[in-house]
């Protein structure tokens, strides 16, 4: 869509929004740099994307889980359950040492 529809004040938001995403912030670290209201700056952000002006994000993300039988070792108690999760660079493992009733 043509920059020519938006009033004024959709330009103004259409810019900072666009400026908040260029340099990779969030909303409310970009509100609080230029002294403006995050509640502003989402309503602008949801109109300008219902009307066109900017493309709908994919919020959706996977993380890979890993659920294997625990390792069998001197120290284990049986009925032990262990859960990895990996996701980029980030690890989470978990392990119980009783049983899960």
């Amino acid at each position: 869509m043509s920059n020519a529809a938006l009033t004024e004040k959709q330009a103004y938001w259409l810019n900072h929004i666009q400026l908040c995403e260029q340099k990779n912030l969030t909303a409310p670290v970009y509100c609080d740099q230029h002294d403006l209201k995050v509640s502003q700056f989402y309503s602008y952000k949801h109109e300008l994307r219902r009307k066109g002006f900017l493309q709908t994000e994919s919020t959706t993300a996977f993380a890979k889980a890993i659920v294997a039988p625990p390792q069998k070792s001197v120290a284990a108690r049986p009925h032990s359950f262990s859960l990895s999760v990996v996701w980029g660079k980030f690890r989470f493992q978990m392990t119980t040492g009783g049983s899960l009733s």
